[in-house]
This record gives C-alpha cells, sequence and structure tokens, in this order.
C-alpha cells in the first residue's frame, strides 16, 4: 500500500514539473518539438531547427505591423518567409525526412486548392481569398 501511495505521488509531482516546463516554452521551441516528433530529427537537426524557428518567429514579429497598415505587403512579406523557411528545411532535412516534408506540403496545397474552389464558388471577394490563403501558410509555417 506505501508503494502504491508513494508511485502515486511521484506521478502527480511529475506530472506537475511536465506542466510547468511547458509553460515556459517559447514558440520556437514548442515548434521545433513538433517537427522534431513530425520528421525524427537529430539532436544536431534539432539545434538548427530551433535556430530556424527564432528567425521565422522574430521575422513574423517584425512585419506584423504591416498586417493592418499594408495588407498586401503583408501577404508578400508572409510569402517571403514561407520560401525562405522552405529552403531552410529542405537544407536541413535528409532524403528520408525530405520526403516526409514534402507529403505534407502536398497536403497543405491540396487542402489550400480546395479552400480557394469553395470560396471562389461562393462568390468570396479576392482580398478575402488571399486573406485565407495567407491563414494557411501561417499555420503551415
Amino acid at each position: 500500500m506505501k508503494n502504491l501511495i508513494f508511485c502515486l505521488a511521484f506521478l502527480a509531482s511529475a506530472f506537475g514539473a511536465m506542466a510547468q516546463s511547458n509553460a515556459g516554452k517559447t514558440p520556437a521551441q514548442a515548434a521545433t518539438e513538433k517537427m522534431t516528433l513530425l520528421y525524427g530529427l537529430t539532436p544536431v537537426q534539432q539545434t538548427e531547427m530551433l535556430k530556424i524557428q527564432e528567425r521565422k518567429f522574430r521575422n513574423l514579429a517584425e512585419i506584423e505591423p504591416l498586417k493592418v497598415s499594408d495588407p498586401s505587403g503583408y501577404i508578400l512579406k508572409i510569402r517571403s518567409i514561407q520560401l525562405g523557411n522552405n529552403a531552410s528545411f529542405e537544407r536541413l532535412l535528409d532524403a528520408k525526412q525530405l520526403d516526409t516534408y514534402k507529403q505534407e506540403h502536398l497536403k497543405l496545397r491540396e487542402r489550400k486548392a480546395v479552400a480557394y474552389k469553395e470560396l471562389l464558388t461562393a462568390g468570396t471577394a479576392q482580398s478575402e481569398i488571399e486573406k485565407k490563403m495567407v491563414a494557411y501558410d501561417l499555420e503551415a509555417l
């Protein structure tokens, strides 16, 4: 019985510690962990991915004011960040990981194509369609 109580107390403290460690993560760290799970990154790749993710979030923060003041410029900057990240990812990943990355990228393109057709059929304004496509791009970043 004592062992059971001890085990339960230990598990409760471990879950508490995990919750605290997750709360202190930066968005770049969380994104790196997600990429690590998805692509099976090595420790060296994780370090490089963290640098890529930190740069991405820094760039996104820098262009945030454009979202309201210059929406078309904001869209162009998002696409530029996306292209840079894609190139960095492709250089970082090995052949097997790159296959997985390309499959994920293809899924995104298919989702965007379906959404685009639906919005176009519904008679949505082109500017609103662009905003929706950028939302998909931001989700994928």
